[in-house]
Formats: structure tokens, C-alpha cells, sequence
């Protein structure tokens, strides 16, 4: 396709709940412009798009995948995003890159909690919206109830096409704006006019669509309101500034096997939504952190951003960009404002079914893949090095869970660094660190099951086998009253001795407080050099307390009195000494357990307040806080880490999947008593 004709490329990302059919409806998609040759199938493992074994395995889309097709001399990209909450993380960058959005909506169900959090993501962006009701063929389906709960989304949302029959009997599609039912036959998509006994429900909601969006546009209006008969031609400018306005949010209706309706939705796709050098400026940072834009032109120059990040086993990673301005070319030299870098653009291709297709360049409003940059990870900016800006990155949600990795051979362990480092390239919302307490792999994601497949591809994908562990609570130690006790270590064994004799006063700082050593020598009984000596052995004592094992805390010691030998004495011995003391003087001042407290934020409809501030007074925590925003409401409260693992998980059963909220440490409280014995002691 020509870098001229940027007015006939449009970005879509398809959006939905997980379940509603989206992965089938993208294949139909592909097959209804001949992108594929069949029709390809999620159940029967035979989709065209989710291929990882995992997402064969559990027949769930677990990354977003790209694709292209030509329809009525249109390129359209296409993007599939996962509908499960763990992956949602894969729907943030194309939903903020490309151009609108679809969301699908499962007739058998309506809008559901999931569907509603990507309606407000969508609508939070700007993106041009519409709606398909999908699965019209399955039993149960309702395109009245399910219409009903989109419009409780907006009452922007407006069908424009309606289903003939809903079940069993369902047979086509009516479309409204052009007067064409479309039904499937013989395999075959088959377009004729309105039935006779259709004709009078097609003109009631034909005449209700014309009037909202004549209401949009006063010429329009006056025209109607003056009794004229507004047509297509009147109306479609209109509609497709409505479209870009939100003040109109199309609602289409089909099904994807068999595909009832797919002809529609591709020509709505490609003849009501803007063209991309019709969209507004992109706003950027020039390298002084000025803000600057680039217009959507051809003339202007490149600038591309890269939003998905896949790996190839034939060329290794393969980067999409979506190009924002300008036309890039195949062997360009493109600047990484980020690194600052270089980077050449190799082979430039697109995705067709299961095909790499080669081009020599892409234009403004283009998707396109590139392998082997070198300084590049996802969100960055290509840009004309003799003009350079940079966009900001997508936002992506922070990880909920964590869980320890346990490496089964040195082997393993080896391997596994590499391995981490590849997934998060790759997953945003998957981090990972070494905790420098425990030495522990921990890694972050946004769910049980995100956890799992991440598990799982480190075994196929890299060859490190590891187990899952819950990751240990940093609890803490320290004491209570103060007392004064003695250290003395002494060894003799043939020539110079060992020798260091210490009085130490151990007593408790309030919380929070730290540690604080004070030198009270005086006299000289304990000579100045090795004082340093002393407070070394004391900190290195603090680090395993003798209750649990823990790192003692809020603690004040003070050398108050010692002796020395003027042979035998050293900085080991005093050292040595010092530590002695403080491990007694632990025991002997009533030593307890500090556990680490944690402020939770959740946000939530306000339906489940209740049993959110329950859930977290179970949990031992306390509520301090509540506020509203917009229509949700914030629950704040404190709660011990111990008793917040896979809260991700129980909040979206309490909610299903509703709630979100994010934690903080905020400090130690001493653990009560009675739950001494849950703790796991450090060896």
C-alpha cells in the first residue's frame, strides 16, 4: 500500500471481558476479508492467533496479537487482547496506540465488571468507541438485555444494526444506516434488502438513529425538525464526527462461528472511523524536556513507538511500532531518545493469519513488526534523529502478588537470572528481585494465574525448572525493659590469648526509632581503639535475634564498663565480646516479634464496601478511611503483610473482579502472642 493513501489505514483494539468471544471474532474478522482460509477455532485449538501451548491448554488468550487485513481497499490493524483479568496488562499499550476500540460484549451475559473497567480505560483515553454483542447464536442470548447494560455504560451507545432472531433462530443482521440484511448461507456471507416483514421495525429504529445524531449538528436538526426526510448521505459526515466525539457509540450485533455480521462491522470499522491524518497532534518531549507535537502528516518527520514486544524462535524479538507521523523506511536509522542510541530498521513485516509478510515501508497510522534492535524495550520512542522526541510510555498496573522461586539445581539457578530478565522485556506487569534480607527470588504479577503461566514458560520456553513458595514475612525483633549484662570472651591456647570484656546496657528505643550505640568508657578501662570493635560485635549480633532468628530493632546499647588484657586483647576479642553481650542481654530483656504493618488502598463499586472492610477486620487489620471518586468508592486500612497473601486473588472473588487496590509498608507493630507459633523460625 502507498504511503499516500494514509487515509485508508485504521487501528482497532479489541476489547472484552474474558469469555465473550473476542479471539473468535478476530478470527472471523480475517476470515471475512480472506486474510485466512479457514476459520480458525479457540475450542478446537485451531486459532490462527492464539497458538502458545498455555493459551491451547487453558483456551484463554494470555498476550494481545497483532494482525492485518485489507477490507474495501482499507488496511486495518488489528489487535486481540486478552479478556482475563491476570493478562489485562496486555490490552494497556495497544489500547493506548491504536486508533479506537471495539468492545465485545457476549449476548448471553451483557456488560459484566470487566467489560465496564475497559469501557472506562477506553473512554479515559479518548478512544473512539464501539460496541459489538457477540455469541447471538448461543442460547440464552438477549440483544435487548444486553443493549440495556451498555447503555448503562452510555447513553451515547446507539444500535445500528439489530439481529433477526436471537438463539437458535437467529439468521442474520439488519443494518440500519444503509438499509442491507446480511445473513450466512451455505458458507457464504449474502447481503440483500430488507425483508418485508422487517420493514417497519427498520424504519422505527432507523428514524430514532437519524434523530440522535441530527441532534449533534444544528443544520441537521433544523432540517428534521422542518419535516425533512434526512438519508445517508445527509447524516454520515455527521456520524462519523459523532464517532470521534464519543457523542455516539455504535452498538453492532453478530456472532462469530458462524460469522453473522462480520461485513458489517468491517465496513463500520473502516468507513465511520477517522483516518489517522485526521486525528489530532501527538504531544511529546523534545531532548531540552520542552514539550513539542507532531502533527499526523506524511510530510512530517518519522516518529514511531513501540507497544508489544513478542519473541520469534526464527528471528528473536520482534517489536511493533505504531507509526505516529511521517513514513519509515526499511534500513532506516532511527534515535532512542531513551537510551540514546541508534537503531537500524531491519526487515519491516506485518501479520497475516499465520504468515510474515515483508514490506519496504509504513506509513503514518501504520503497525508494523522490526527484530533485532538492540536498546529498545517497550513504551520507547523511534524518532528522526535530526528532529528527536519521545512519547510518553504507556501506564501499566502495578503487580499484586508475589510469590519466592525456587530453583531445583545449581543448574537452574544459573539459568534463571537470564530467564526473568527475558519475561519482563517481554510483560511489564511480571517484576522480579532478589530480596537482600532473605537472598529469595521474588517475582510480582497480577495474579495467581499470571504467576502460574510465568512459572511454566521458565520450563518450556528457557529449561529452568523452579518450585512456587510463599516469600518469608521480614518480621523483627526487640526487647522490651532494659538491663545490663556482661559479655567476656577469653581463650588461651599457647602464647598471646584472646581477651575482651564488656558491660553493655540494652534497653528499647520506641518504634520506628532505629539504633543508637553510645561510648560511656571512662577512666580508659576499656581502651579507645577498641570501641569500634565492640559496636561492630553488637551489630553483627543484631542481625539474627535469639528469639526468632530475626534482625533485632529500636534498640539503644550502651558500653558502660569493660576490662582489658594489655597482651591479649584485640578487636576479634572485643568484637566478639560485644556480640556475646547483646545476645544476652536480648534473652534477658523480655525480647518480642515486630511484624511488618501494610496500608491497603482499594477501590471499589460501592456495592461491595461491606464486605471489603469485613474481609480486611478479619484479616487483623483496621479501617482508616474512606472517600469517593467518581462512582467508586476507596477503602483504606492497615493490615499485617502476613495476612494479606493472594489478597489480589480473594478481592476479586469478594468483587468479582471489581476491585482493584494497591499496598504500602508503613511500619512494625508488635505481633501479638498468640500467634508466636505461626512463625517460621530462621535457622
Amino acid at each position: 500500500m502507498s504511503p499516500r493513501e494514509a487515509e485508508k489505514i485504521r487501528s482497532v483494539t479489541l476489547l472484552g471481558a474474558s469469555g465473550s468471544g473476542k479471539t473468535s471474532l478476530a478470527e472471523a474478522l480475517l476470515f471475512a476479508a480472506g486474510a485466512t482460509h479457514r476459520l480458525g477455532s479457540v475450542d478446537e485449538g485451531s486459532s490462527h492467533l492464539d497458538q502458545d501451548p498455555e493459551e491451547i491448554k487453558r483456551r484463554i488468550s494470555l498476550s494481545s496479537k497483532l494482525q492485518s487485513l485489507d477490507w474495501d481497499g482499507h488496511r486495518l490493524y488489528l489487535a486481540d487482547t486478552p479478556g482475563f483479568p491476570d493478562f489485562l496488562g496486555e490490552a494497556v499499550a495497544p489500547l493506548a496506540l491504536l486508533d479506537a476500540a471495539v468492545i465485545v460484549v457476549d449476548a448471553t451475559v451483557g456488560v459484566d465488571v470487566a467489560t465496564r473497567e475497559l469501557f472506562e480505560q477506553a473512554l479515559a483515553l479518548k478512544k473512539p468507541l464501539l460496541f459489538f454483542i457477540n455469541k447471538m447464536d448461543k442460547e440464552r442470548a438477549d440483544f435487548d438485555r444486553a443493549l440495556a447494560s451498555i447503555r448503562e455504560l452510555s447513553r451515547h451507545a446507539h444500535p445500528m444494526a439489530l439481529p433477526l432472531g436471537q438463539g437458535e433462530s437467529f439468521r442474520g443482521v439488519l443494518d440500519l444506516i444503509d438499509g442491507r440484511v446480511f445473513t450466512y448461507e451455505k458458507g457464504q456471507a449474502v447481503e440483500g434488502p430488507v425483508p418485508e416483514a422487517e420493514k417497519e421495525r427498520f424504519q422505527q429504529n432507523q428514524k430514532l438513529l437519524i434523530e440522535e445524531i441530527a441532534e449533534t449538528d444544528e443544520a441537521l436538526f433544523e432540517r428534521l425538525a422542518g419535516g425533512e426526510i434526512l438519508k445517508k448521505a445527509d447524516v454520515l459526515p455527521r456520524l462519523i464526527q459523532d464517532i470521534e466525539d464519543e457523542e455516539i457509540l455504535p452498538v453492532l450485533v453478530g456472532s462469530s462461528k458462524p460469522p453473522q455480521g462480520i461485513r458489517l462491522l468491517l465496513d463500520t470499522l473502516t468507513h465511520l472511523i477517522l483516518a489517522p491524518d485526521r486525528l489530532p497532534p501527538k504531544e511529546g518531549k523534545n531532548p531540552s524536556g520542552e514539550f513539542e507535537s507532531r502533527n499526523p502528516h506524511l510530510a512530517e518527520s518519522v516518529s514511531a513507538q513501540v507497544f508489544k514486544i513478542v519473541s520469534d524462535p526464527g528471528v528473536g524479538d520482534i517489536f511493533f511500532l505504531k507509526i505516529i507521523s511521517g513514513t519509515l523506511r526499511h534500513g532506516a536509522d532511527l534515535l532512542n531518545p531513551r537510551s540514546g542510541s541508534t537503531e537500524r530498521m531491519g526487515h519491516l513485516f506485518n501479520f497475516r493469519g499465520k504468515e510474515r509478510l515483508e514490506v519496504n515501508e509504513a506509513s503514518l497510522g501504520e503497525v508494523v513488526g522490526v527484530a533485532k534492535l538492540k536498546s529498545t524495550r517497550l513504551g520507547d520512542t523511534l524518532t528522526d534523529p535530526g528532529r528527536p522526541i519521545a512519547y510518553d510510555p504507556p501506564v501499566f498496573p502495578e503487580p499484586t502478588i508475589s510469590v519466592v522461586l525456587h530453583p531445583k539445581t545449581r543448574q537452574d539457578q544459573e539459568k534463571l537470572g537470564m530467564a526473568l530478565g527475558k519475561l519482563t522485556t517481554h510483560d511489564p506487569t511480571f517484576h522480579f528481585h532478589v530480596d537482600p534480607e532473605t537472598s529469595e527470588t521474588v517475582v510480582s504479577g497480577l495474579g495467581e494465574v499470571h504467576l502460574e503461566v510465568v512459572h511454566e514458560r521458565l520450563r518450556s520456553r528457557y529449561g529452568v525448572e523452579v518450585t512456587l513458595g510463599k516469600p518469608q514475612v521480614p518480621y523483627r525483633e526487640t526487647v522490651t525493659r532494659k538491663v545490663k549484662v556482661q559479655g567476656k570472651y577469653k581463650k588461651q591456647s599457647g602464647g598471646h590469648g584472646q581477651y575482651g570484656d564488656v558491660w553493655l546496657e540494652v534497653e528499647p528505643l520506641p518504634l520506628g526509632g532505629g539504633f543508637e550505640f553510645v561510648d560511656a568508657i571512662k577512666g580508659g578501662v576499656i581502651p579507645s581503639k577498641y570501641i569500634p570493635a565492640v559496636e561492630e560485635g553488637v551489630k553483627a549480633a543484631m542481625l539474627k535475634g535469639t528469639l526468632a532468628g530475626y534482625p533485632v530493632v529500636d534498640l539503644k546499647v550502651t558500653l558502660c564498663d569493660g576490662t582489658f588484657h594489655s597482651v591479649d586483647s584485640s578487636d576479634l576479642a572485643f568484637q566478639i565480646a560485644g556480640s556475646m553481650a547483646l545476645k544476652k542481654g536480648e534473652e534477658e530483656a523480655k525480647p518480642i516479634l515486630l511484624e511488618p504493618i501494610l496500608h491497603v488502598e482499594v477501590s471499589t463499586p460501592p456495592e461491595f464496601v461491606g464486605a471489603i472492610t469485613n474481609d480486611l477486620t478479619a484479616r487483623r487489620g483496621k479501617i482508616v478511611g474512606m472517600r469517593q471518586e467518581k462512582e467508586r468508592h476507596v477503602v483504606e486500612g492497615e493490615a499485617p503483610m502476613s495476612e494479606l497473601f493472594k489478597y489480589s486473588t480473594d478481592l476479586r472473588s469478594l468483587t468479582h473482579g471489581a476491585g482493584h487496590h494497591r499496598m504500602e509498608f508503613i511500619r512494625y507493630e508488635p505481633l501479638p502472642p498468640q500467634h508466636y507459633a505461626k512463625v517460621e523460625k530462621r535457622v
